[in-house]
């Protein structure tokens, strides 16, 4: 059912229950307005039941020409009926008795504590409220229909300009859907309303940014993977047409440089799939308590000959012998791993990597939490590549090639794999001075249950 429908529809209701609550309450005022006339001259009413209960007594109990007496109190009063066991007795008014019974006030008769008859009585005040309740009665049909003509005419009116009014903004926003669905970057919504409507338009304009937003970072992607295995294939494929072409054999060191790229490309390809399940929420944490210290001495042991080729000395400055985290061991060592990698292969021939390990409390966060901290003395990252160091295939220094670094998605794992354990890394950098990553994994609570070594 359209809106438009919706709203006759409820004016219609709404119409029809004003007159009906017209109708009762004028009804209902009537037999008001009767008893308060009543309250209001008590005392006539009274001396007419008096004057005829002493008729009946001085007639012996009869009611014998009560019709053609004089009643002293009857001046005060424009309608009078007497009936006695469904019998009219006396009539003074134009109203018939079925009325009188229905409508006028009712006053019993008594004589020797018994019932001797029932009389009904309209002053002219209760008369006249009688009168204005016959007329509206009679003309209200009438008035209804003609108030539910016009009103029906003026409301279709007054509804089609309302609804068209109303419809506006839900038709442009039908129509900023149907242009979203065909992909186009910029809708038409009513953003700039005040009301419910502009809150929707704002969150499908949010929303169509966060898609499009995704179908760069997809179409991004793509064309870095692309790019990314283009020159190792290209590599691959040149050197076996070289082979095919001269019939000769390649020598062990054109198969050892063809076995790196194959290496390399494999590696590619895991990570790519790696980083998109952590994306997707694809992975299952199954955290245990963890020494980290432990953990980060054999990470050290492993990174340590990379270290040596450089003349970097790596050093691990510990707040405690123990403290513990509650990880999945292999997922937080690769994290860690990957950016002492990075830190090592941005510092220069005899610098050094420094790694603090200590337990702070958070106040915003109100717990407390292992701060891992890796700082190097490298060239550092530029202040504008700062926001992008996360990103996929993304490499602060520009020069840096495939042969002297890694697939560009390291940092990106780490940062998911983090995350994945309600953590966050936090980079300070100052290009030619170094870079310090803070990594905050939650602190474990209860005692410490670890492994040993790391690794």
């Amino acid at each position: 059912m359209k809106i438009r429908t919706k709203l006759m529809l409820s004016m219609s209701i709404l119409i029809a229950f004003i007159l009906l609550c017209l109708f009762f309450v004028t009804h209902v005022q009537f037999y008001i307005v009767r008893d308060l006339a009543y309250a209001e001259q008590k005392a006539a009413f009274e001396a007419l039941r008096d004057e005829f209960e002493q008729y009946y007594t001085d007639h012996k109990a009869s009611w014998r020409g009560v019709q053609d007496y004089p009643f002293a109190n009857s001046r005060h009063f424009a309608e009078i009926a007497l009936f006695e066991n469904g019998n009219e007795m006396y009539r003074k008014g134009r109203l018939s008795p079925e009325i009188m019974r229905d409508e006028a006030f009712s006053l019993i008769l008594h004589a020797n504590d018994r019932k001797i008859g029932r009389l009904f009585v309209m002053n002219e005040r209760q008369y006249k409220t009688y009168e204005f309740k016959a007329m509206w009665y009679g003309i209200f049909p009438s008035i209804t229909r003609v108030a539910l003509l016009f009103t029906c005419i003026a409301a279709l009116v007054t509804i089609s300009l309302l609804s068209w009014r109303l419809t506006a903004p839900i038709r442009k926003i039908i129509q900023g859907i149907d242009a979203i669905k065909m992909g186009k970057p910029h809708p038409a919504l009513p953003v700039h309303r005040k009301d419910e409507f502009g809150a929707i338009s704002r969150a499908l304009h949010e929303m169509n940014e966060s898609l499009e937003k995704m179908e760069r970072s997809r179409k991004q992607l793509l064309s870095d993977v692309a790019h990314e295995l283009k020159t190792p294939l290209m590599i691959i494929q040149g050197e076996l047409e070289l082979a095919q072409d001269t019939g000769l054999a390649l020598p062990p060191e054109k198969l050892s440089s063809l076995h790196d790229e194959v290496l390399r490309l494999s590696r590619l390809v895991h990570d790519v799939l790696h980083l998109s399940r952590l994306e997707a929420g694809g992975m299952t944490l199954r955290p245990a308590s963890e020494n980290i210290v432990a953990i980060l001495e054999g990470l050290i042991e492993k990174a340590q000959f990379l270290a040596e080729e450089k003349h970097i000395r790596i050093s691990m400055h510990p707040s405690k012998e123990t403290i513990a985290v509650p990880v999945e061991k292999h997922r937080i060592l690769q994290a860690l791993y990957n950016i002492v990698i990075n830190a090592i292969h941005y510092t220069e021939r005899g610098g050094q990597v420094q790694i603090r390990v200590e337990q702070v409390y958070q106040p915003d966060r109100r717990m407390d939490y292992v701060r891992i901290t890796i700082e190097d003395n490298g060239v550092g990252i530029p202040e504008e590549d700062l926001p992008h160091i996360f990103n996929r295939f993304y490499r602060a220094d520009h020069s840096r090639t495939r042969s002297n670094g890694g697939t560009g998605l390291g940092l990106a794992i780490a940062q998911q794999n983090i995350l994945l354990h309600q953590g966050w890394i936090e980079v300070q950098s100052k290009a030619g001075k170094g870079t310090a990553f803070a990594v905050f994994l939650p602190a474990a609570s209860g005692d410490f249950v670890g492994s040993g070594r790391g690794l």
